[in-house]
């Protein structure tokens, strides 16, 4: 058969099918190099999506290790403050502490100073008190004496009281022929004398006593609201009467007694 005949059917079949089932392979090798790609593709996807959440708890760590970080910068920062703080705190109290020093170095003398005075003050209470004791006994050891010296002093020295009558009246009164006072006379006095007269005590404390002298000195003296006479009158009337007394045996003072009873007299 020549080259120039007509096309034969059956080669061309026999053609087609080669070219077709090589066309089906390519295919097929297409597909599975698609579905490997595809495959790889959601592989790859995968990755990627698993890196970007990666990413993302990455960016969330940052995020959060800013956060920390910042909050640790402020508490540094405070912790630096208050470091700051308790520095000068400790330093005002380390002035407070030597101002205190100095202050209790300067009270302590004081103090001290003080407690010496406190000490002589209740010394001198002591002493006061012992004084005012030993004084108390003095005063009643005194009260006792003279006491004692106006009780000697009124038996020793009794007197006659004479009321304030005329010269003549005192010296001449006279009844049955027998010296009286004028007390007597004008019933004034109790009848309490003996023939030495009456004593101190009991004249001095009379009320019917009047006003006694004794070269100008009150003896007795009574007062308008006092209806009896104090421990301190009776003291010194009792000691008038007794430098009366003491005069009264002077020779210079007898003879001026006898005298003036001679002037009367006469």
């Amino acid at each position: 058969m020549s080259a120039r005949a007509g096309p034969d059917p059956n080669s061309e079949k026999s053609v087609a099918w080669p070219d077709l089932r090589g066309s089906l392979e390519r295919a097929g090798a297409l597909a599975a190099e698609l579905a490997a790609a595809a495959e790889e593709r959601a592989r790859l996807a995968r990755r990627l999506e698993a890196a970007l959440e990666v990413r993302r708890e990455s960016v969330r760590q940052g995020a959060a290790l800013d956060e920390l970080s910042r909050r640790l910068e402020r508490r540094r920062a405070r912790a630096d403050e208050l470091a700051v703080a308790r520095r000068r705190a400790a330093e005002g109290v380390e002035r407070r502490k030597e101002q205190m020093q100095a202050q209790i170095e300067r009270v302590l003398p004081l103090s001290r100073a003080l407690a010496a005075a406190h000490r002589q003050v209740q010394e001198a209470k002591e002493l006061k008190s012992a004084e005012k004791a030993r004084l108390g006994d003095l005063q009643r050891l005194l009260r006792t004496r003279q006491q004692s010296m106006v009780a000697q002093v009124a038996a020793l020295y009794p007197v006659r009281v004479f009321r304030d009558l005329p010269a003549a009246e005192n010296h001449h009164s006279r009844t049955n022929g027998e010296c009286r006072t004028p007390s007597e006379e004008n019933g004034a006095l109790p009848q309490e004398m003996n023939g030495n007269g009456r004593h101190l005590l009991s004249i001095i404390k009379s009320p019917h006593v009047g006003p006694l002298t004794f070269f100008g000195w009150q003896i007795g003296k009574p007062k308008t609201k006092q209806p009896s006479y104090s421990h301190k009158e009776l003291q010194r009337s009792a000691a008038v009467l007794g430098y009366a007394a003491h005069l009264k045996h002077h020779p210079w003072v007898q003879r001026n007694i006898e005298g003036s009873a001679a002037l009367t007299q006469n």
